[in-house]
């Protein structure tokens, strides 16, 4: 029914208008509007507007097709009360069964349309997804590995970081069992392919440019929607460009300066002990990679910057509790845990629009300062500050494939931002706490390294940028130390839309979690040796004999500088005229060694990584010798922490001043 008019009191008469569907015979069926009132008889007061037809059962009054709905509608609504009285009314009005009648045959007849239409749909999709499972079970299948049920049988995945360790363990069993490539069913949608052949690993992470899409609200909730997480290779390789751009430009230049100003700082981190200056391994590394990263991005007014510890602590809060809520498909808001770390997450982003206010207003400082000094033009001391790098991020993702997204400017600036502290200080922590530990555990590699240092810059001169890159010792050693202990223990990637065809006819389907065990790649026997678990910098040093002499830098690698100078030839040893050359060797194309990855996704602040590290050790290890503390453990392990390796129990350790 769709109106309903009531006629005058003196007539007990009602109105009902039904729409529903006229069936009539040679002629297409119109939808008839029905009268029915609450009497026997009844009329109808315009008959210009309605057409009777007959079926045989009962009469059927439609309206004309030259008549609108609405005004006939109108019309009927607004019927003399005088007409349902009057005699001269002809015809019976249908009943309002029938046209019930006939209005439920026709709405049961659409329903059950819209019904099997939407069937048809639903199993499409059904059907759809089935068929890419089946696939995805063939394909995988196919690839040796242990059976279904292995993993839960030997109780080793857990989503703890003793589980992940274990993990690692049950890894390299199922290598020596099935071979450089393993398949790991993780549930009967998640499979996982790792590979432990160096020359399989260089070409799948080629292939593989995604990310795993583990990260989640969780993520989300501490760094925004930041493209620093983003899965897809396609959506923030623009973005990786702009920030290698950055990373290997203007901050570059300034991560040496800055790391022998934090040096200077590393007194207020420590403890006067009898052997010497006494400090947490773990902890001084943290303080020192946050350090260096902050005024690099944020000038030296972040060394000094009261609120610095506070954000330090709150981004390692979140590093131990962010990993955890990101398992979670369904945030737990009424958990109180979930609460208190949804705290810390404003928190930090607070901190962090500090940082970067802080850091404009160190920048407008330089320009009023050089504005009036040098009316010509800013010095080169505002380069590479807050205010040049917020620029050129926002610049970086404007310029981006998905600009018109970005509703707030601020926002992803500020999750970048927080993503860079995040990565960065988490990869160098557990690099510079592993150099240090070796360093004290092995005297006389420390030994080498400080006659390296002294040779080059002498004992009183701060290390320059030229004299750093000439200390292949000292890089050797970071390397060596990154080898034996990662980052991390896994490299993961996925391709989500095609398959990888790898060498050796292995095929890996799309969707699968590919993962490298760096720790079983850069301790393999087969590829380093059998001294593979020694701590050896010497493989990474070459020895070269010529009767010539040139130097090359990694930035003049192509062009012949000329003789070497004569505080160059520390590098050169003379034997019956003959020099023998010491170099590193560069480790780039060894599939074998991946601390900062490898591929489309590798690490976009690689060298600054590493001439933030070398400048750093180089100076700490001009005025200090490291020493293990009087009661700190010798046995020490590693374990996840933080989303890093870090060795376990934290090795305790004195700085000692060297005499000049």
């Amino acid at each position: 029914m769709i109106g309903e008019a009531a006629f005058d009191a003196g007539h007990a008469y009602r109105l009902r208008l039904f729409l529903v569907p006229t069936p009539q015979l040679n002629r297409v069926p119109l939808v008839t509007l029905f009268i029915n009132y609450q009497q026997p008889s009844g009329c109808f007061p315009d008959e210009t507007t309605m057409t009777a037809y007959d079926d045989g059962d009962a009469w059927f009054w439609g309206r004309s097709p030259a008549a609108t709905g609405a005004g006939f509608l109108l019309r009927m609504m607004a019927v003399s009360a005088t007409c349902g009285a009057s005699s001269s009314c002809e015809g019976d009005c249908v009943t309002a069964r029938a046209s019930l009648m006939r209005m439920r045959q026709y709405v049961v007849h659409e329903v059950n349309a819209i019904l099997w239409a939407v069937l048809i749909i639903v199993t499409g999709l059904l059907l759809r997804r089935v068929w890419r499972l089946l696939r995805f079970w063939v394909r995988g299948s196919r690839l040796p590995g242990p059976p279904l049920n292995a993993l839960a049988r030997s109780k080793g995945f857990v989503a703890d970081a003793a589980g992940l360790d274990k993990f690692t363990a049950f890894l390299g069993e199922a290598h020596k069992e099935y071979g450089p490539v393993v398949r790991v069913w993780l549930g009967p949608t998640q499979l996982l392919v790792s590979v432990k052949d160096p020359e399989l690993i260089h070409q799948l992470l080629l292939q593989a440019k995604d990310r795993l899409p583990l990260t989640g609200k969780a993520f989300q909730l501490a760094f925004g929607k930041s493209s620093l997480f983003v899965s897809s290779y396609q959506q923030v390789q623009k973005r990786r460009i702009s920030l290698e751009r950055q990373f290997n430009g203007k901050l570059l230049e300034r991560v040496h300066s800055i790391s022998l100003k934090v040096v200077d700082h590393i007194k207020q981190w420590t403890n006067v002990g009898p052997s010497g200056w006494e400090f947490d391994c773990k902890l001084v590394s943290q303080h020192m990679a946050f350090a260096v990263l902050g005024a690099t991005l944020f000038g030296d007014g972040f060394l000094v910057w009261p609120a610095a510890r506070e954000f330090e602590e709150q981004l390692m809060l979140i590093a131990k509790e962010c990993c955890f809520w990101a398992t979670y498909n369904v945030l737990p808001l009424w958990n109180k845990g979930f609460q208190r770390y949804k705290a810390i997450c404003l928190r930090l982003q607070g901190l962090t629009e500090q940082m970067i206010q802080e850091g404009n207003k160190q920048q407008n400082k330089v320009k009023d300062s050089y504005n009036k000094s040098n009316p010509e033009g800013i010095a080169a001391e505002y380069e590479g500050t807050s205010g040049e790098f917020v620029e050129d991020l926002i610049a970086g993702i404007i310029s981006s494939p998905d600009s018109s997204g970005h509703l707030n400017l601020a926002e992803e600036i500020r999750g970048d931002i927080m993503g860079m502290m995040f990565h960065g200080c988490l990869t160098t922590t557990g690099i510079i706490s592993g150099v240090l530990t070796k360093l004290a555990q092995h005297p006389n590699v420390q030994a080498k390294v400080y006659q390296e240092i002294v040779s080059i810059c002498g004992k009183s001169e701060a290390p320059s940028v030229m004299d750093v890159q000439k200390m292949h010792f000292l890089l050797a050693t970071i390397y060596e130390s990154a080898r034996l202990l990662p980052a991390g223990p896994l490299l993961q990637r996925c391709s989500l839309k095609q398959d990888m065809h790898l060498k050796k006819g292995i095929t890996v389907p799309a969707g699968a979690i590919l993962a490298v065990p760096i720790q079983l790649v850069q301790m393999d026997a087969c590829k380093w040796g059998e001294d593979a678990d020694i701590f050896n910098p010497e493989r990474f040093l070459k020895h070269t004999t010529s009767n010539s002499y040139s130097w090359k830098t990694k930035e003049d690698s192509q062009k012949t500088v000329g003789l070497c100078r004569k505080e160059d030839m520390n590098n050169v040893k003379t034997f019956g005229g003959e020099s023998t050359r010491i170099d590193f060797e560069d480790s780039d194309a060894n599939a074998s060694f991946l601390p900062f990855g490898s591929g489309s996704r590798v690490c976009v602040g690689k060298r600054f990584a590493i001439v933030e590290m070398t400048a750093l050790l180089a100076s700490l290890l001009h005025r200090f010798e490291i020493k293990l503390g009087a009661d700190s453990d010798i046995d020490l392990k590693p374990k996840i922490e933080n989303f890093t390796l870090q060795l376990f129990p934290s090795p305790k350790l004195s700085l000692v001043p060297r005499d000049f």
